[in-house]
């Protein structure tokens, strides 16, 4: 089967506009994402889906040079985008990275990959703590078949659910087959937030990562230990 992992993006963010340009020691956050996903040893292919805007060329330009695929379509209606990009690249199941979670795990990636694998499932996830899965926001990623991702591309309706992927799964959880992972007791900390949305989310993590030295290939379960000394636990 052909696993892909998508991840979408663009300078454009009207929260918080270039953040995924924002540098992290050094590096930009989206180069944290690609970097850190490259890493995970069950993906078939990595692909940057972002728009046909100049403003996001310098994006494509971050792509390449990982070596990772590009695909470039609809800015506002994100799920088409996304969808089309799937379609494209031949997709049997679709891994979704959110594009603000600089540490992303490749270790969470694989389990995520090898949960769902073996299980007669449409979607699960390993990112945050929804259906009592207690993980920290930040270290996984969604998993979801590409019928499950034709079926929500078909009858998504509302502006919001063409903005954000999977809402209309979560909208609708009864008509779908969901498998929450559990998480492993040493990322159980459901409190814990390690993805950027704002310039203080930005701060926060520039600041930590700068405290503890954490680097690209720095392990989820470290950066927990990390986080549990900055806070004295």
């Amino acid at each position: 089967m052909k696993i892909v992992a998508i991840i979408q993006t663009r300078t454009g963010s009207r929260r918080f506009p270039n953040k995924v340009l924002k540098k992290i020691l050094n590096k930009t956050l989206i180069d944290w994402v690609l970097s850190r996903t490259k890493k995970a040893k069950k993906l078939t292919k990595i692909v940057l889906a972002t728009t046909r805007h100049k403003k996001d060329d310098i994006l494509v330009t971050i792509a390449r040079k990982k070596k990772v695929f590009i695909y470039r379509g609809d800015e506002k209606n994100v799920l088409k985008r996304y969808f089309d990009a799937a379609k494209l690249y031949k997709a049997d199941l679709i891994v979704r990275i959110c594009s603000d979670n600089p540490f992303v795990d490749p270790n969470q990636i694989d389990l995520l990959i090898k949960k769902f694998y073996t299980k007669n499932f449409e979607y699960a996830f390993n990112h945050q703590n929804r259906m009592n899965t207690y993980y920290a926001d930040g270290f996984g990623a969604e998993i979801l078949t590409f019928n499950a991702l034709k079926k929500v591309y078909l009858m998504a309706k509302s502006k919001s659910q063409k903005e954000h992927v999977t809402k209309y799964i979560w909208d609708n959880i009864t008509k779908f087959r969901i498998l929450p992972i559990k998480s492993p007791k040493n990322l159980a900390y459901p409190k814990f937030k390690f993805d950027i949305n704002t310039p203080k989310d930005y701060r926060l993590i520039k600041n930590f990562t700068k405290k503890f030295k954490i680097k690209i290939n720095t392990k989820a379960e470290e950066i927990i230990k990390f986080k549990l000394k900055e806070i004295g636990g």
